[in-house]
């Protein structure tokens, strides 16, 4: 944090802006966890395995697939940040509606479900718009000699703050005065708070300009026709991109693990708050560990460390005996949840050319787009060959994107 602390004032805002409003977002988002919370309260909606499996992949796949307009779209502009309140503005502010519906016409749970699947899926869609300029931000504000330790920062600082929802969950789906589905409308109003609380963060942020750049005014179709290129001529890339593929492909599994744990062991809802917690300590104790790695030993080094890290959960819930060592399952959830997203950006910002800084973004996020039908087919494997099938599918996927990250060449970062 020293290092952190000897930066420039303008940097040192837009690190603290930068934190806050990632701190916020996830105290808000971790409130409607979409493995532990959203699963169970689409469960208890009437939604079947497949049906939770299909709206979690369709959350992924309206997240990462406009990753290549939002390129383009943002390719040589001299400020992003305007692009990116706006998309934020469009998603975030309807949450509070879905909160409406559901606390006043939850009692209908077809309505209730449609509602919270539009929704969630309008959010997920403008933050998907809002990924390659905030990264562009980071890109333009952060000197790279000290982005691993603000990521490092910013996943410990974040994940401290959403300890807060595991308590807030615990505390709403407990309340005997709260009937279902009220108590999860209130966990969706705390969301919605948080959300709105990060987008003031970002109204914070100072943009630097964004010098002058070849071809600003390309056309989407110029601008694609540039891709294969770049996948042509930069062996780092194409590794990064396809260690990303892989990984993303190697969330079969993701909306089950809870689910899995409270049908095998019986456990009450309450269960749901402590993996929830679990999954929290887990980035905690880890965002110190891949900031310091990425800055001492490279972007590519931490990545290759924390994809290896991927094997646990899937190996884990194979073989635990008991419901309190799922705590371990998902606190590698929690860990990786954060840590493959800071290594992925880290490393991407770290061989990226500043022109070509929005499309190396876009393409690592769009690389992301199997976990959109992983989810899903994740939910076909559970009802035809039950939970360990998907388990040992998630497994294989992650060890070929470990194979993968180690061919990365290091000496690009």
């Amino acid at each position: 944090m020293s290092h952190l602390a000897a930066a420039p004032s303008v940097v040192r805002r837009n690190i603290i802006a930068i934190i806050g409003d990632v701190a916020f977002f996830m105290v808000g988002f971790s409130c409607f966890d979409p493995t532990t919370v959203m699963p169970q309260f689409l469960r208890e909606l009437g939604a079947s395995p497949k049906l939770i499996g299909l709206i979690s992949g369709l959350r992924l796949l309206v997240l990462f697939a406009p990753q290549p307009y939002v390129a383009h779209r943002v390719h040589g502009k001299r400020r992003v940040k305007p692009f990116l309140v706006t998309a934020c503005l469009i998603g975030r502010l309807p949450m509070f509606l879905l909160f409406l519906l559901v606390w006043f016409y939850g009692k209908n749970y077809a309505l209730a479900l449609w509602a919270f699947v539009f929704f969630s899926l309008l959010f997920i869609f403008t933050d998907g718009f809002s990924i390659v300029p905030w990264t562009e931000i980071i890109g333009k504000s952060v000197p790279e000699t000290i982005r691993g330790r603000f990521f490092g920062a910013m996943q410990t600082v974040s994940s401290l703050a959403a300890l807060v929802a595991p308590v807030l969950v615990s505390k709403v789906l407990s309340l005997r005065s709260l009937e279902f589905p009220r108590n999860y409308a209130l966990l969706l109003l705390l969301m919605a708070t948080g959300l709105l609380l990060s987008l003031l963060m970002l109204l914070l942020i100072h943009e630097p300009d964004t010098p002058p750049q070849e071809d600003p005014d390309r056309t989407f179709w110029e601008h694609l026709r540039r891709i294969p290129a770049l996948w042509r001529d930069d062996p780092a890339l194409r590794w990064v991109l396809t260690t990303q593929f892989l990984l993303a492909g190697g969330g079969v599994a993701s909306s089950f693990y809870v689910l899995y744990a409270r049908e095998r062991f019986g456990l009450p809802e309450s269960y749901v708050a402590i993996y929830l917690t679990a999954q929290t300590v887990g980035a905690v104790i880890t965002g110190p560990l891949w900031g310091w790695m990425a800055d001492r030993f490279g972007a590519v080094r931490a990545l290759q460390a924390v994809v290896s890290l991927a094997l646990v959960p899937p190996l884990a819930a194979l073989v635990m005996p008991v419901a309190w060592g799922f705590v371990l399952v998902f606190g590698c959830l929690g860990a990786l949840a954060w840590s493959l997203w800071t290594a992925f950006t880290n490393t991407i910002l770290s061989i990226a050319p500043p022109a070509e800084r929005p499309t190396y973004i876009a393409l690592q996020n769009f690389m992301n787009l199997p976990a959109a039908t992983a989810p899903f087919i994740g939910g076909l494997i559970v009802s035809w060959a039950g939970y360990p099938a998907a388990f040992i599918t998630t497994a294989v996927m992650v060890a070929l994107g470990t194979w993968s990250a180690r061919r990365i060449p290091s000496k690009s970062c």
